[in-house]
């Protein structure tokens, strides 16, 4: 029902919105419902319009003008309607009164309304001094009222305003696209782009369209090809589609396309699932791609659109270069007159010379490099010194890029898809996570880059050290690049991008020994990270493996190189400096073991036998010597080995005190009930080095389930465990060495500790019941943990040949509060004991490895027990994500 107060007017706008919304919700209404929206409310403003004027005598003397998105007709369902009312001259007593009449209506309604009562002077001056003013007075348009008005402020700003202050607007853009960079980001490389404001967003659209607008002369339309024009309307069409919906599934303005409205807005645009690949993985590559390319044209059009109104010097003078390049004050570029030919000759040149110089090829440049780039593609697959040369040139760019400008103009001209076409498949694939940033083709540039920067001397000196003790760096560049280029395959990315790589660099004539070692890159890129974080490194078993696979020195150096640009350009998540440290330490063990033919400085025997009498020494003064020589005969040889005299020392002064506190619990009831007593823990915690999270030591005595009471009160208390080792001792003694992440308030980390202390206690002798408060925690609002990407179905696997000594449990699933709580206390129940713990949770998707034993103190050989763990884990974790939705 319409209110009988709501004007006609009003209750028209109500209705036109109405039909549109439905509209587009059913699907029956494209991008033009952005210039639908438009005229239901410029219908609006001239049907309230004469409301106004039934009793009126005379003519209006005001012209009432749309600005800003409203002025270009692109208004989105939750866009602002920014409108002006202007008067030739001072605007009259009664404007207040008109100004109330037009828009009380659309505050009643709820519309974030943006509006203003000016004369036209106070325009001017406005826009001379305000460069925001200046951008939304050259989107303007009548809507309704005097046209000589709305016609008079238009001239006067086109004589008096735009051509004075052009060049300053220029600049003024130019300095906010840096702050967007930093604000918004990269929107044609990011996952959850910003649609307006990232870069590539429809920010550039407007911007090139701004100063086009503002050019006398119109030398930009001519500089800058219609075809171009109409590729960037086109792209721009596009993005401002996806704005639109995500506006209506929003039900509120937002620009960022977070993870949970993606699958939902790749089926209103269309997009459904095609081969292996989701809706969603499509139409994310679709719109990253539209956004990468209108990011481009803006960049590359950038000092042509500025020169055009005087705020670059085009006509400096060039400065030459080497091969036929010179830089201009529009970009690198070929010198003029270069023949094809020679330009075709001069391509490597050109693109070192933006290595060198941080800046893109002009804008003509890139259209000749596109034109160019077809013919090196075709001439590589028939001519061998052809091929040779793409490869060498490319590799060259590679290392010298360490501002990633020349390699992202080889992917944007073209380049890149005409020598490798293989990478033309992955280059636009996108992951649907929350863990991989990039499309496949950026997050290759980027760890190339990231490569590059290490050769050009930033980056860590242990990094910078490892790439400049290469005999021979190119391969590790084409690695990096083309180590994900097996994707998209159908699974094992990493086998089937080996094969490919060694096809590709064979069509560019690259030397045999370089083919191999890039394929052995590929197809080990991920040794190192896999097994560092899924690992038990103490075990010989597990370097020697990772020997075996790297062979030598210098394929182990590019490989850790590889892991590291890998990590860091797949996301924030990726590498950490945690995992750093563990990369690190496995590289360590496994260089040694090949340079050296052993796993350990001295064998297993000599290291314990060396722990054993260093923590004697330690020991000397502090500890009981028969107690301690009681100690180190209960210790298992693998906690000996892996861990330092010093924290072997606290564990035994840790047990002190759980020997105390036992005592103490005798005294005070000195013939308790049988199952009366309580249990008594100890526990201590340690800040770790550069604010990385903490080392808490657990110890118990004939304490079933430890490891999962520790994790689930852990857990209720916000502190992620990411490694943990369990060592049972031959006295019943258990030692729990867990590092953790810091506590929410680090500053009262004493406190949170003290709690954990307690609450252990509580849930070891039944005053507190893990599961229900768990359970209670998921489900309170308050709880920020849940995923909030995708989800994915759990993933279970039990091996039985990484280790000798122990049966290797893995579970990928999505994250929650208590995972690791739920997946201990299921081993527990199916009486299996961990003996290492190593949590990976990289965005929300968990990888957690456990070392197990049966009951028996063996691995688990059954196959039917093997099944039942399996089983039994997959229930455990499908019905919590049954609970949790």
């Amino acid at each position: 029902m319409v209110p009988a107060d709501r004007p006609q007017s009003a209750a028209r706008l109500v209705e036109g919105k109405a039909l549109l919304d439905t509209a587009l919700a059913d699907g029956n209404v494209d991008v033009a419902y952005v210039r639908a929206l438009s005229d239901v409310y410029d219908r609006y403003f001239r049907e309230r319009l004469a409301e106004y004027e039934e009793g009126a005598c005379a003519r209006p003397t005001f012209a009432l003008v749309a600005v800003g998105g409203y002025g270009r007709g692109e208004l989105c369902p939750a866009s602002d309607i920014d409108v002006l009312v202007v008067y030739g001259g001072e605007a009259p007593p009664d404007a207040p009164e008109l100004a109330r009449f037009l828009f009380f209506p659309l505050w009643d309604l709820g519309v974030d309304l943006g509006h203003g009562v000016r004369a036209i002077s106070e325009c001017l001056d406005l826009a001379r001094t305000d460069h925001q003013v200046l951008a939304s007075f050259v989107d303007m348009r009548l809507v309704a009222g005097d046209p000589e008005v709305g016609e008079g402020l238009l001239a006067r700003l086109r004589r008096d305003v735009f051509p004075a202050r052009a060049a300053d607007f220029a600049r003024w853009l130019e300095a906010a696209n840096e702050a967007r960079k930093a604000s918004y980001g990269d929107a044609g490389g990011m996952l959850e782009p910003n649609l307006k404001n990232g870069l590539g967003g429809l920010r550039d659209a407007h911007q090139v369209r701004w100063l086009l607008a503002l050019d006398p002369a119109r030398d930009g339309d001519v500089r800058i090809l219609a075809p171009e024009l109409a590729a960037l309307e086109e792209d721009a069409a596009f993005v401002l589609a996806a704005r639109m919906h995500l506006h209506r599934l929003c039900g509120r303005k937002n620009d960022k396309l977070y993870f949970e409205f993606q699958e939902r807005l790749a089926e209103a645009m269309g997009f459904g699932p095609r081969g292996d690949r989701a809706g969603v993985e499509r139409f994310l590559a679709r719109l990253l791609r539209r956004m990468a390319d209108i990011k481009a044209l803006r960049r590359s059009a950038w000092p042509l659109l500025a020169g055009a109104v005087g705020a670059v010097d085009l006509a400096a003078p060039a400065m030459p270069l080497a091969g036929g390049v010179e830089k201009a004050a529009e970009g690198i570029r070929f010198a003029p007159g270069l023949s094809d030919a020679a330009a075709m000759d001069a391509v490597f040149d050109l693109l070192l010379a933006c290595a060198a110089a941080g800046l893109p090829p002009s804008h003509e440049t890139m259209r000749r490099l596109r034109a160019l780039s077809g013919e090196l593609g075709r001439l590589a697959g028939v001519s061998p010194r052809t091929g040779r040369r793409l490869y060498e040139g490319l590799g060259a760019v590679m290392m010298a890029d360490a501002t990633g400008t020349a390699m992202e103009a080889v992917m944007a001209s073209g380049l890149l898809r005409a020598a490798l076409p293989e990478f033309s498949r992955v280059e636009d694939i996108v992951s649907f996570d929350i863990y991989h940033v990039h499309p496949v083709g950026r997050h290759s540039l980027e760890a190339v880059r990231l490569l590059a920067e290490l050769r050009a001397g930033g980056g860590d000196a242990r990094w910078r050290r490892l790439l400049a003790g290469l005999s021979r760096p190119e391969p590790v560049f084409w690695g990096a690049l083309l180590h994900d280029v097996g994707k998209g395959l159908g699974g094992g990315h990493a086998e089937k991008g080996a094969a490919l790589a060694e096809d590709m660099l064979a069509r560019l004539s690259a030397p045999p020994e370089a083919r191999h070692a890039v394929a052995a890159l590929v197809r080990e890129h991920l040794l190192l990270p896999e097994t560092a974080t899924g690992r038990d490194l103490a075990d010989p078993d597990v370097v020697a493996r990772v020997a075996s696979r790297a062979a030598t020195v210098e394929l182990l150096d590019m490989l850790a190189l590889i892991a590291r640009c890998d990590g860091l350009a797949t996301g924030p998540q990726a590498w950490t400096a945690w995992k750093e440290s563990l990369v690190l330490d496995l590289y360590a063990k496994v260089r040694q073991a090949i340079e050296q033919g052993r796993i350990f400085d001295r064998d297993d025997a000599e290291v314990m036998l060396a722990t054993r009498d260093r923590l004697r020494d330690t020991a000397r003064g502090r500890l009981d010597p028969e107690a301690l020589e009681r100690a180190i005969l209960a210790m298992p040889p693998r906690y000996l080995v892996v861990e330092s005299p010093e924290a072997i020392l606290a564990h035994l002064e840790l047990l002190g005190q759980l020997d105390a506190a036992e005592a103490e619990d005798r005294r005070m009831r000195p013939t308790p009930r049988e199952g009366s007593g309580r249990e008594v823990v100890a526990l201590s915690h340690e800040a770790l080095p550069g604010g990385g999270g903490f080392r808490v030591t657990v110890a118990a005595r004939r304490v079933r389930a430890l490891f999962a009471t520790v994790a689930g009160v852990l857990a209720l208390h916000d502190l992620c465990i990411h490694d943990a080792d369990v060592f049972v001792l031959d006295d019943g003694v258990t030692i729990l060495s867990l590092r953790t992440a810091n506590p929410p308030d680090v500053l009262y980390a004493d406190e949170v500790f003290a709690r954990v202390a307690r609450a252990v206690r509580y849930a070891l002798c039944g005053k507190l019941f893990l599961a229900y408060r768990l359970a209670r925690k998921r489900a309170s609002p308050l709880c920020t943990s849940a995923v909030s990407g995708p989800r994915t179905p759990p993933e279970v696997n039990v091996d039985n040949r990484i280790s000798d000594l122990y049966t290797v449990v893995e579970v990928e699933c999505d994250d929650r509060v208590g995972l690791l709580y739920d997946i201990a206390r299921t081993l527990y129940e199916l009486r299996l004991e961990t003996h290492l713990a190593k949590v990976m949770t990289p965005a929300g998707r968990v990888r957690d490895v456990f070392y197990v034993r049966g009951c028996d103190g063996r691995r688990v050989e059954d196959p039917e027990q093997v099944r039942e763990i399996k089983a039994a884990l997959h229930h455990r974790l499908a019905d919590d994500m049954c609970v949790m939705h």
